[in-house]
């Protein structure tokens, strides 16, 4: 979606905001323009497949850039890498040189690997790792000395702009396990607002009026910034996954205590979309003009580049089935069924013959393309490599688990999400309250469970991961003693995924069928 937004000066600060035509008027053969563009990407989750995609769109950036006679930034907000598997967070570092990403701010899922190991991963990269809020135990650390507070980026022109990266305040409880940080510590969001202040401040001293800040932090600490720190001119935001279309005043245009224009910015979540802003920016550094288009990863064929480089780090992937058709996911899949759950969710039960599964939303990291479908593409779903459990769990603890997943329906960040299931259907009210509940068991019958007085002294043998196990997302109540553990396995989801996929009649279809319903 293209659209074409024109910023004028804040009614507050001058007084009368401009109509449209002497706007633009305003803007013909002014005396001093720089054009600027931005290639910008967020929270894409290791997904290998829309990688391959991104780099073509940053390369076709690069032209459209030379078009308009712009500098060109290529910026990430971070969560390129995710989960512990080291090839694959190689790939993803690989793909930051090869995409040709000038920066980034790493968010909580570049420590999935581990601090010291997303360090040596990044150690040869040519993109630069800024964390001004990130505290480190020792300067010998090996992402400490990668990491900078800020950065000067000289375009090809001599033009300078600033560039700032914050993490999220909550890093240290998105994280699995704290271990993984190795003393690294957060600032929290009133100590990474004083000090924005200062690190805006230190750049305009050196002369810097352009000032982009690459924020892993989510959308409602990204408008706080906006509106309460001066000299930040984009906010390139990420974490909370949102798509951020257009130029809205009020929604994703802010103006600074000082008064001048501060745009936001994001690109949703998995590589699905990336951005591509123009803009430019008077003799005072000032934004007098912005276009912000988000446009979609699957318009661009895969860069053989890319695609090279992940074959000869992971190998060929095998072909295992075909898709047909799938129905999307949901724009926002934390809080809605999720096709591609229901599928996994039923292959899990099918593969390891469980009474009822359980996935949390934020498990699922993207979905699969029509067409052949490989081994990879299916792992790419599922990059986290949780082992999963059968666990003998009482009726009770199931149900008051997908209540506490149901009030995200009214939580501002749509936090944990619901409960993706099989073997279970479900309904909620608007407000998240569970409604009505049925399990069917293993003949294909029926029964209601009394979501009001739910049994303790009925038990199911229950299948969901070492995340879910562990207590994740605060849903103590399916943390299980080993006396309550039937049968550890050594694989994730998506071995009982490729292996279900194998058995379909091909070509397959992946379709929602209303087991969550929103009432």
């Amino acid at each position: 979606m293209n659209i074409l937004n024109s910023i004028y000066p804040s009614p507050s600060v001058q007084g009368k905001t401009p109509s449209v035509d002497s706007a633009r008027k305003s803007m013909v053969n002014p005396a001093s323009v720089t054009k600027t563009s931005i290639f910008y990407i967020n929270d894409v989750h290791g997904q290998i497949p829309k990688m391959q995609r991104l780099v073509s769109a940053s390369e076709h950036a690069g032209l459209l850039a030379d078009e308009r006679g712009a500098d060109l930034l290529r910026l990430s907000s971070g969560d390129i890498f995710i989960g512990k598997d080291k090839k694959r967070n190689g790939v993803a570092a690989s793909f930051l040189n090869i995409a040709g990403i000038d920066a980034q701010a790493p968010g909580n899922h570049e420590f999935d690997i581990t601090a010291s190991i997303c360090g040596n991963l990044l150690k040869d990269s040519k993109t630069k790792l800024l964390g001004m809020n990130l505290n480190f135990p020792d300067d010998d650390h090996s992402l400490a000395k990668k990491v900078m507070r800020s950065v000067v980026h000289v375009s090809d022109n001599g033009e300078k702009y600033g560039l700032i990266g914050i993490q999220p305040s909550d890093l240290g409880e998105r994280v699995k396990d704290k271990a993984i940080l190795e003393g690294i510590t957060i600032d929290d969001k009133d100590q990474t607002i004083r000090e924005l202040r200062e690190e805006v401040a230190k750049l305009q001293s050196q002369g810097i009026n352009k000032i982009f800040l690459l924020s892993h932090e989510g959308n409602i600490i990204e408008r706080e910034i906006a509106q309460s720190v001066s000299g930040i001119d984009v906010i390139l935001g990420g974490h909370s996954h949102d798509l951020i279309e257009g130029v809205v005043p009020g929604e994703n245009l802010f103006y600074s205590p000082s008064g001048e224009p501060v745009l936001i910015t994001q690109a949703g979540r998995d590589g699905n979309n990336f951005g591509f802003l123009n803009l430019e920016f008077n003799d005072k550094g000032q934004i007098s003009y912005v276009q912000n288009n988000v446009l979609c990863t699957n318009t661009y064929d895969p860069n053989l580049i890319m695609s090279k480089t992940v074959d000869s780090v992971l190998g060929k992937s095998p072909v295992i089935g075909q898709l047909k058709s799938a129905d999307p996911i949901p724009h926002n899949n934390l809080v809605e069924e999720n096709p591609w759950a229901d599928f996994v969710a039923d292959a899990v039960r099918n593969q390891l013959g469980a009474d009822i599964v359980l996935i949390n939303a934020a498990n699922f990291r993207g979905n699969v393309d029509c067409g052949d479908v490989t081994e990879r593409d299916i792992q790419s779903i599922f990059p986290f490599n949780n082992t999963l459990f059968k666990v003998r769990i009482n009726e009770k603890d199931i149900v008051d688990a997908i209540k506490k997943c149901g009030l995200s329906l009214s939580a501002k960040n749509s936090k944990p999400g619901l409960m993706q299931v099989s073997g279970l259907t479900y309904k909620l009210d608007k407000a998240g309250n569970v409604l009505e509940m049925i399990h069917t068991d293993k003949k294909g019958e029926k029964h209601i469970i009394d979501v009001n007085n739910p049994r303790s002294d009925k038990f199911y043998e229950v299948v969901y991961d070492e995340f879910l196990i562990g207590g994740g997302d605060s849903l103590d109540m399916l943390e299980r003693d080993d006396e309550d553990i039937l049968e550890r396995y050594s694989f994730d989801k998506e071995k009982c995924t490729i292996d279900y996929i194998k058995t379909l009649a091909q070509p397959f279809e992946v379709h929602k069928d209303n087991r969550i319903q929103i009432v």
